[in-house]
């Protein structure tokens, strides 16, 4: 119960964040490298399941998959115009094409939101499916707008 209350305020909380303008656009940078950091642990949670390395906890992947769906849409609005400054892996790119830029965002998030579903439905194969999709549109979206 008190890990539902906390991803509840967490839930409820980060909405607004990234509704808020930034400050400054080096805290649009920070916000985004924190997220991606966050989005990362779960990421690797949830593949974990996806790959078979850990059982398939209905709970826990349930859990993961509805942060990265969050996080998903959270992200998508923290790259301001003016924010591809140092210390950020996004390559000019994301601002220089940024339509291209959002449809791969959009992509994202709609492999997210199938992700929380297969999760919610407790089949591990339908899972695994969308994990596999999420991590294909994760991957061409690195290729194409991430620094190594």
């Amino acid at each position: 119960m008190r890990c539902a209350s906390l991803l509840m305020t967490v839930l409820l909380a980060l909405p607004l964040s990234a509704q808020a303008q930034f400050a400054r656009l080096n805290d649009a940078v920070k916000y985004r490298q924190a997220g991606f950091h966050v989005l990362s642990t779960h990421v690797q949670r949830a593949g974990a399941m996806a790959k078979g390395e850990v059982a398939f906890d209905r709970a826990a992947a349930e859990a993961n998959a509805v942060l990265i769906e969050l996080l998903s849409r959270q992200l998508a609005g923290a790259f301001p115009p003016g924010s591809d400054m140092a210390p950020s892996k996004a390559k000019p790119e994301v601002w220089q094409d940024a339509a291209q830029f959002k449809t791969h965002s959009d992509q994202w998030q709609g492999t997210a939101a199938k992700l929380s579903g297969a999760a919610r439905s407790g089949d591990a194969n339908a899972f695994k499916t969308a994990f596999n999709a999420l991590a294909q549109t994760c991957k061409a979206c690195h290729d194409g707008y991430r620094n190594r």
